[in-house]
């Protein structure tokens, strides 16, 4: 089903009606920016996610305006734009602490489940420079739960069906125990598929048969051990591990387009560990210190199966990554007259690649060091005005760039380095009825990935060549952005962006010849988008939500092509229902408009609806019980081009809370 123009007619008359989705949580989870908050960050609770049914953090994100959920059909993965934005360019943070990979600079965000997380938060427009390099589209940082009570816990289990057979399960489990000295939280959550199930319309050798999906399992389990001292009242001292273990496979591609053959890709490893340590300490009544250090690391298998045959019989080339960082910072912040802040950040971090072609082949090896020096101001320049300014200055140092040769040579790669400075400034204006109307500009960079600067082949793309550019230099992003943020009523109120993104040097891949590639910075792109939240409450039983995002991509080169992933128009919209306290019925429908998945526009993904329900009765004591349909129609539906989704699929549960 295509999106039809009426949805939007419908997105801009609701729009007068309801509350913003930025509006659902009033405080933000920023680990390291000024206690201002900025206009257009939104914060989803676990309330929220788990209304609407979103099991990863990638869907969860798609919520939120001017948020875009994007798929990577070749390698089955789950990411985000942001306002145009990809994750490149909008890193990821768990807990305040990077965790995007040193390689690409990507995430699968699917991989991240959401059932033992406290929330999410999205920065669109100002995102502290004090966080560290890279923020060139803004930031988005995920937040673990906390325990807020002397002894809390919870547990749950979701079962899963499509086409009439069961297909995957949910549970999670948490423990948390605080007191005036500190707290300990002890998490763990499992996300299984056994495979997908297709829509009742498709039923090919392809794409499956019997309702399932070929080639569609993935196996997630996560475990986090949070650890606080709290000796005074303003001092915390945060330990933390997580250990996140994934297996995926990628269904194969169903489409018509000729230059895209089927494949059946598996990852038997996509594991992840980290330490982190994040420490505040209050020095007098003026100053106070924050600081961290953490390592991460990655480990990535790939079995790289080109034909059904070939999966059948095992037979497929192999990649594995084993990447970490390591990491700190230090951040002083310092009270000046009676309301303004000034503060300052150094962060430090070492980025390794290492990846090998064979089991027992050497591996390659690749190793970044970047440094951020910021500062950020804080002025209350008059009781209804508040301005934020920061300033930062990044560099990159390349410590080893190696690579082993087929004929048993190595290569190694001249030692290269890039900086780059970065600003931004935010006013808001705080209106007597609570109102405020914020503006903001910027000019952020985005240092190239490792990947960017040194792969010499894309297998994805039928194994072409590409030239390394070890000297590619940053990509550069002014915004503009103004935003109010009202209500109506006691009960109404919304939230209205409109921005105008402009990128200068895109790294971009360029044709050499029919099999060769190179990436440069080549290329201008101008996002100008409007961003709108509401939400409110019709009477005590009925809420009413929305979301809508418009976003118009101008590339200024013709040569670049289009813009991929990107649909001028999403749309979410939900309202829950509570006919008695006890139980709730939550109706969800989602729509995005068509989008471009390959640059030539050979590829592109129609446009589609769907509709989700959910419902959720509290039995007491603790104990609650849930049902859910996704995709209540069985649509056929696409992110990217060949690339079916899950068709109607059934879920209950049950969760016990103390």
């Amino acid at each position: 089903m295509r999106f039809k123009r009426n949805y939007l007619y419908t997105a801009l008359s609701l729009a007068f009606a309801h509350n913003a989705v930025a509006g659902l949580e009033s405080d933000t989870m920023t680990v390291w920016s000024s206690p201002v908050p900025a206009a257009t960050t939104t914060v989803l609770n676990q309330e929220t996610i788990q209304k609407l049914d979103k099991r990863n953090v990638a869907q969860a994100l798609s919520v939120v305006p001017g948020v875009v959920l994007q798929k990577s059909g070749g390698r089955n993965e789950q990411q985000v734009k942001v306002r145009g934005f990809d994750s490149r360019q909008v890193p990821v943070y768990f807990d305040g602490v990077p965790v995007y990979v040193p390689y690409d600079g990507n995430l699968d965000l699917g991989r991240f489940l959401t059932s033992d997380l406290a929330s999410l938060e999205v920065s669109k427009g100002y995102s502290s420079l004090l966080q560290g390099p890279n923020q060139m589209g803004g930031a988005i940082n995920i937040t673990s739960k906390k325990p807020t009570k002397p002894l809390e816990a919870s547990v749950g289990y979701r079962q899963g069906w499509s086409r009439s057979k069961t297909n995957a399960f949910d549970t999670q489990a948490s423990l948390g125990a605080s007191n005036d000295t500190g707290y300990i939280q002890l998490s763990g959550s499992r996300v299984k598929q056994d495979f997908l199930g297709l829509p009742r319309s498709v039923d090919n050798p392809v794409a499956g048969q019997n309702g399932k999906m070929i080639n569609s399992a993935a196996d997630d389990k996560r475990g986090i051990v949070k650890v606080g001292f709290t000796p005074r009242e303003n001092d915390e001292y945060v330990f933390t591990y997580i250990n996140q273990d994934g297996s995926k496979e990628n269904p194969p591609y169903t489409g018509t387009n000729p230059d895209q053959k089927s494949r059946y890709w598996h990852w038997p490893q996509y594991d992840k560990e980290s330490y982190y340590y994040q420490g505040t300490t209050q020095l007098g009544d003026r100053y106070t210190l924050k600081s961290r250090l953490y390592r991460d690391t990655f480990e990535n298998t790939l079995l790289m199966y080109q034909s059904l045959a070939d999966l059948k019989n095992r037979k497929g080339n192999y990649s594995h990554y084993s990447d970490f960082t390591n990491g700190a910072g230090l951040q002083l912040a310092a009270d000046i007259r009676t309301r303004d802040l000034l503060s300052f950040a150094v962060n430090w971090k070492d980025d390794v690649h290492r990846e090998r072609g064979a089991v027992d082949a050497p591996f390659d090896r690749y190793k970044d060091r970047t440094w951020s020096l910021a500062s950020e101001y804080q002025w209350a320049a008059a009781d209804n005005l508040d301005v934020v300014a920061g300033i930062s200055y990044d560099w990159r140092d390349s410590r080893q760039g190696m690579k082993h040769e087929k004929n048993g040579d190595i290569t190694h790669y001249a030692n290269n380095s890039q900086n780059a400075f970065n600003w931004q400034l935010m006013t808001k204006y705080h209106f007597a009825n609570e109102d405020t109307l914020s503006l903001s500009f910027s000019d952020r960079t985005r240092f190239p990935t490792l990947k960017e600067r040194y792969t010499t082949s894309k297998p994805a793309y039928n194994g072409q060549t590409v030239l390394v550019n070890p000297h590619l230099n940053p990509e550069r992003a002014q915004t503009v952005d103004v935003t109010w943020n009202g209500t109506f009523t006691r009960d109404w109120g919304y939230d209205v962006s409109v921005y105008y993104n402009r990128v200068n040097d895109a790294i971009l891949g360029h044709t050499i010849d029919a099999n060769t590639l190179q990436n440069r910075n080549s290329g201008r792109v101008d996002y100008t988008g409007l961003d709108l939240g509401v939400k409110g409450q019709v009477t005590e039983m009925l809420d009413l939500g929305l979301s809508y995002g418009l976003i118009h991509a101008d590339v200024k080169q013709d040569e670049v092509g289009k813009v991929t992933d990107l649909p001028t128009h999403t749309l979410v919209a939900w309202m829950t229902f509570k006919p008695w306290e006890p139980l709730s019925f939550t109706l969800s429908q989602e729509a995005r408009s068509s989008a471009y998945n390959s640059s030539d526009a050979k590829q592109r993904a129609a446009g589609f609806t769907v509709t989700n329900l959910r419902a959720d009765y509290d039995v007491g004591r603790g104990v609650s019980v849930n049902a859910s349909v996704n995709n209540l129609f069985d649509t056929e539906y696409a992110y990217n081009d060949g690339f079916i989704e899950q068709g109607r699929n059934f879920w209950a549960g049950i969760a016990y809370k103390f």
